[in-house]
This record gives structure tokens, sequence and C-alpha cells, in this order.
């Protein structure tokens, strides 16, 4: 049992759906932006923007020769609560090739009203390659979580990005028995519309990924995208793979798009499969090291 503060008087709440904040600081919900900026010099990629504020930090591990510049984002705020507002803004500078990653799983606490919104544009210039590989975002019951990924790219950029949920701690024996996730995502290639995908899932949602038509009891998911001149190259290794994955994995290419989607019992192996995958899109690299720290 814990106490709860949030509502201006003690009360016992079970924790068995997660913790809730329950500071001063959170009645209004946290706020955080970052603006990073990758950009090319003597042959090597730098970070060259760095903006800072509220809850969210970026840390750039220092890599040897050869190495692929990284970033890794990181939320002082310990997840994310009802009202939080996050907006991120990263952008890849002509023939820049970075990769971003998150230092540890989002973890999506419950709500006792107001939605967290997760707003994320990604902008990639000529020539750029860009890789956003963020760890799993974890819901616990009654969360509510709108996020929006908008990519905007050049014709002849590269782009690889993953999200993935779990619902709920399966390894504690939790469940996400209500609440809300709405996802989209937007990709623009030389201006034009190229991808567009949102689901929404509202209400008792346990109750809905048991349904065959949507997650067919599955408690974790994630979608995989790569859009490049050379997408349609990766289809038949990455369904090799999915052969024999954990849970459940299917992928489809069109018009210089690869875009692959995984249901799986729980993060674990859902974390299996996505490693899986990426080190077929990443030609043999291995996942960001913090995916395995």
């Amino acid at each position: 049992m814990t106490v709860d503060r949030a509502s201006g008087a003690l009360r016992l709440v079970s924790d068995r759906s997660g913790p809730t904040p329950s500071t001063s600081m959170r009645e209004s919900g946290l706020r955080g932006e970052l603006r990073l900026g990758f950009a090319p010099r003597a042959g090597r990629t730098y970070l060259a923007q760095s903006y800072q504020a509220g809850c969210l930090r970026a840390r750039s591990p220092r890599t040897a020769a050869g190495e692929t510049a990284s970033v890794v984002l990181i939320n002082t705020g310990g997840g994310v609560a009802g009202g939080d507002r996050l907006r991120q803004q990263i952008s890849w500078g002509a023939g820049a090739h970075g990769v971003v990653a998150a230092q540890a799983a989002e973890k999506v606490y419950r709500s006792l009203g107001p939605s967290s919104v997760i707003d994320t544009r990604l902008e990639l210039a000529s020539g750029a390659r860009a890789e956003w590989l963020p760890q799993e975002t974890i819901l616990f019951d009654r969360a509510r979580l709108v996020r929006r990924t908008e990519v905007r790219m050049a014709g002849d950029a590269s782009f690889h990005g993953v999200e993935a949920v779990v619902l709920g701690r399966t390894a504690m024996g939790e469940t996400m028995r209500e609440g809300l996730l709405a996802d989209s995502w937007r990709i623009w290639r030389d201006g034009r519309l190229i991808y567009a995908d949102a689901q929404r899932l509202e209400g008792p949602i346990d109750a809905l990924m048991m349904r065959a038509s949507i997650g067919a009891g599955a408690r974790a998911m994630a979608v995989l995208i790569h859009v490049s001149a050379q997408a349609g190259r990766y289809l038949t290794a990455l369904r090799e793979v999915f052969a024999n994955a954990a849970g459940r994995a299917a992928a489809s290419a069109w018009n210089g798009m690869l875009v692959a989607r995984f249901l799986a019992p729980d993060g674990q192996r859902l974390r299996a499969d996505l490693t899986a995958a990426l080190a077929v899109l990443r030609d043999g690299r291995a996942a960001p090291r913090v995916w395995t720290c």
C-alpha cells in the first residue's frame, strides 16, 4: 500500500497498478523540451546544437573514430505522469549520421485525469542518416498517453525508427486494465506525406488486447519503420529472422519504405525480436549499448 497526497488528503491506495507521483510539482504536470542538431565536420558527425529545458536532458557519449555519433535521452522526472508535456525536436544536417536512443524504458504512470503528451519532430537534410531508437514505453494501469511523432526528410536521406509499448510490468504480474494510448506517426519525404499511421486504445485496454483482431492476447507491441532508397533489400532477411521470433512479427516493403509490426506476450520477448530485426536494418551492427545495460 502507498499513501497518495495528490488529492490534498491522505488515503491508502493499492500500488498494484504502479505509482502515481504525488509531489506538488506534479499537480500541473512537468514540462520538458529538447532541441538537438547533428552536423558533419571533417568526415565525422557531431552534436552541433543542444537546447535542454525542464525534465529532459541529452548526453553525447564519447565515440571512437569510425563509430556513429550518438545521443542518449534522459527524463530526470523519473517517468511521465498525467499532465506532463514533453517536446523533442532533433535535426540531422546534410550528410550527418547520428543515433538517438534513451537511457531506459520510459514509464507512464496512472493519471488522475489529464493525459501525458509527448511530441517528437525529426528533420533530415539531404544525405542524412537518422536512427531513432528509444527503448520501450511501459504503461501502468490507468495511464493516459498521447504521443505524436513526425518525420520530415529529404528524398535521399535514410531513416529508421522504432516505438515499442509494454502494457503493464508483466514480469511483476501487473496488467494495464484500462487507460488511453493514442499513438500516431507521420512521415514526409520531399514535402510529400508518404506514411500516416494512428492507433487509439481507450477504456478497457486489457479486454481490447484480448481480441484476435487487435492484440490476440499480447501485452507488448511495436512498430519499426525504415525509409530509404534501399528499403526493399532488407525485406527477405527480415522475414527470415521473423521465422524464429519469440512473439509475432511481420513486415512489408513498398515505394522505398519498410514497415514491421510486432506483438509479444511481454516486454522481454518483444525486446529480443526488436533487437534481432535492428541487427538486419543496421547491417549487422548491434543495438545501441543502452539497450543491453
